[in-house]
Formats: C-alpha cells, sequence, structure tokens
C-alpha cells in the first residue's frame, strides 16, 4: 500500500465577539451541508508556508485581503489518516476589521457568535479541536498538535503542545 499525504490550511476568523463560518455546499465531494472555517488545499508551492496558502484561500472564498486581516496565527495541526491518505491541516485563528465578504460557490458564508460556535455540526475533528480551544487558555505562540486516533471504533484526538526542546 502506498500512502500518500495532503495538507489543508483555514481559518477561523474573528471580529467583534462572532466567527467567520462557512457551511459547506451541499453538491461538496467532502462533507457536504457541514460547517468549518474558510481554508482549502495548500498548493505545491507553499507546502513549506502553510499560512500563504491560508491566505490565499481566505481571499478566494471571501474575499477577505491580508491587509484586513491581523494577528493570524498557527494555533492547531491536525493528523489524521484516512486509508491510504494521511491528511494534515494546518488551522489558523485570527481577525479581521471587516464584516463584508464576497459570495463563493463552496458555501455560505455567516457570522455565529462565539458562545453559538459549538452549536454547529462541524467535522468531527474540527468539532473536537473547536472544544479544545474553546476551553484552554489562549497563548500567544502556542500551538497544538492533535493525532486522530481510532478507540473502539470512536473518534479520539492526543493533544499535545510544539515545543522548542532547546
Amino acid at each position: 500500500m502506498i500512502i500518500t499525504l495532503s495538507s489543508l490550511a483555514a481559518a477561523f476568523l474573528k471580529h467583534d465577539g462572532k466567527y467567520l463560518l462557512m457551511k459547506r455546499s451541499p453538491e461538496r465531494k467532502h462533507f457536504p451541508n457541514i460547517w468549518s472555517g474558510v481554508g482549502g488545499g495548500v498548493e505545491p508551492h507553499e507546502m513549506d508556508n502553510p499560512k500563504l496558502a491560508c491566505l490565499r484561500e481566505i481571499y478566494e472564498e471571501t474575499g477577505i485581503s491580508e491587509k484586513q486581516i491581523f494577528n493570524l496565527e498557527l494555533r492547531y495541526i491536525i493528523i489524521r489518516r484516512a486509508k491510504d491518505l494521511i491528511r494534515q491541516s494546518y488551522i489558523y485563528f485570527g481577525e479581521t476589521d471587516t464584516t463584508d465578504f464576497i459570495d463563493t460557490d463552496e458555501g455560505m458564508l455567516y457570522w455565529i457568535e462565539e458562545n453559538q460556535l459549538l452549536n454547529r455540526e462541524f467535522s468531527k475533528t474540527y468539532g473536537e479541536m473547536l472544544k479544545h480551544y474553546t476551553c484552554t487558555p489562549d497563548e500567544k505562540g502556542r500551538v497544538v498538535v492533535g493525532v486522530v486516533g481510532n478507540e473502539d471504533g470512536n473518534l479520539r484526538i492526543s493533544w499535545s503542545v510544539v515545543e522548542d526542546f532547546e
């Protein structure tokens, strides 16, 4: 069996206590009608800088430019296996000074109150990541890796802070 890799970059942007979320189109191949941040695949030339992919995806899917985004930080890396594919997701959190966005065929965009964030149907991994995010104190520069596993047919994520050992 040959195992291949796929890298994704996504963002959860905040403005005035609300997060910009996308409800994915029912026509989407993966996770139709599921809520998500804004993002997509990392292009080959972006592999060593997924933040570039994240900014590109934000602009493509929302029209929000890099100049309108601040404090965009990598907060989570989620690694999971789907048969012969290992998927790495780079999740950024940041803020924006605009509430305007363009229409996209990827899905519908909505500003959701922070206290309603977990009341949406996300993919299992994103749902668990957001639970972890909302109950963990915010620490600038902290990156957490979540490794997805299977525990008796149920999702299990092992969380670990990535730290420099020197």
